[in-house]
């Protein structure tokens, strides 16, 4: 794949979105929709927001969100996830790998988050800056179930910590945060649709 087509996404940012990580080209099709989508950037700090109503009951969206062995399934750019410790039920510290570009540079950008299940429903993500590529970061995610789906609501919040092209860099990277955001909730309708691992599973890669 030629890199010169790539730009920097923060995935993550874990949710996330899951970042977060998460297309524009990707909201053709999608049963639900987009309220809201936005990213922005300001001292190095990148911003990205979405609200958006999936057609799939919200259980599912929420195994699908949490399952952080196998996020590449609703977001194929993640080159790696997994649970690297688990203290307790809800209580996780979460590795992602993702190869990110901005034009002709290229970095595989690493990310250790501690992750928090809360008992209102709210999952939160918290960049460990001394085992990732970010100075600082955070990702927090709700659902809840509305008569037409679930309502997803990300809040993504991250500061590279390596070099980013002046001028058009940050521009690029906004709209490619956005694009992804999109696509992630996109992904939630198609992977849906598919038989479900068991959550937080160790999908079978020897077949």
């Amino acid at each position: 794949m030629a890199t010169s087509s790539k730009v920097y996404s923060s995935k993550h940012s874990g949710l996330m979105f899951l970042a977060i990580g998460c297309c524009l080209w990707g909201t053709a099709g999608m049963a639900g929709k987009v309220y809201m989508a936005s990213a922005n950037h300001q001292s190095g700090v990148y911003l990205v927001e979405v609200d958006a109503l999936v057609n799939v009951p919200e259980p599912r969206v929420r195994q699908l969100l949490t399952d952080y062995n196998d996020l590449g399934r609703i977001n194929p750019a993640i080159e790696v996830s997994e649970i690297l410790r688990t203290r307790e039920p809800g209580d996780y510290q979460v590795r992602t790998v993702t190869e990110a570009c901005v034009w002709f540079y290229c970095k595989r950008v690493h990310q250790v988050q501690d992750v928090i299940e809360a008992a209102d429903g709210s999952v939160t993500a918290i960049v460990i800056a001394e085992l990732s590529d970010f100075r600082n970061g955070y990702a927090r995610l709700n659902l809840w179930q509305e008569p037409a789906g679930t309502r997803v609501l990300i809040r993504s919040e991250v500061e590279p910590d390596f070099w980013i092209p002046p001028l058009i860099g940050p521009w690029l990277i906004k709209r490619k945060l956005r694009s992804e955001a999109l696509e992630t909730v996109h992904n939630l309708e198609r992977v849906a649709q598919q038989d479900a691992l068991p959550h937080n599973s160790v999908p079978d890669t020897s077949k």
